[in-house]
């Protein structure tokens, strides 16, 4: 009857051991990762100013290009936006600087919200280069490569971290001194 026990119990052990096991194994699992073109690091495309120097050559070209949000033109069955180019991290964000190669047209298959797509919104967008167009940016006549968006990102702005005041458990908080509550007294050699 003893030994009865003990293989009962050493199965029960060794069920609850393998359940054990098999959880840790799970939580250690990964699943497939998700491709995102936007985020590729390696990502190597031609830049907005060698498609503008000659943009015969880029036709039907790969690209990655961001910036910020200039214009916003819904039409029937896809939006135009009017992109102010900025340099992009190497995931793919807009670096929010003075310098620009210049302005481009992107082309999005789909409706997008003004409201939500609004002017000064970064964005990143992936797609190939269809054509040139003339336009106008004030009275200057200007030449805009024309991208035919694959994905796009819209980013959130930044905010910067939260400040969060931690008391020292050693030392009172703000606006008290180390001689608190007795105020501060010279001691006999001040």
């Amino acid at each position: 009857m003893v030994i009865e026990n003990r293989t009962r119990v050493r199965g029960i052990a060794c069920r609850w051991f393998g359940w054990l096991v098999l959880g840790w194994l799970a939580g250690c699992a990964t699943g497939p990762a998700i491709y995102d073109p936007i985020r590729d690091a390696g990502f190597q495309g031609p830049t907005l100013a060698a498609v503008r120097e000659r943009p015969e050559v880029f036709l039907q070209t790969r690209v990655r290009w961001g910036g910020t949000i200039a214009r916003v033109d819904n039409q029937r069955k896809d939006t135009w936006l009017e992109i102010v180019e900025h340099p992009l991290e190497d995931y793919g964000r807009p670096i929010l600087a003075d310098n620009s190669a210049g302005r481009f047209l992107a082309q999005v298959p789909v409706f997008l919200d003004p409201a939500i797509y609004a002017v000064g919104r970064p964005i990143t967008m992936v797609g190939l280069v269809s054509a040139t167009t003339a336009g106008q940016v004030g009275k200057y006549r200007y030449t805009y490569p024309v991208v035919v968006v694959e994905h796009h990102r819209l980013w959130s702005e930044r905010r910067g971290p939260d400040v969060i005041y931690v008391p020292d458990p050693f030392w009172p908080g703000p606006g008290y001194g180390p001689f608190y509550p007795w105020g501060y007294r010279p001691g006999p050699f001040w």
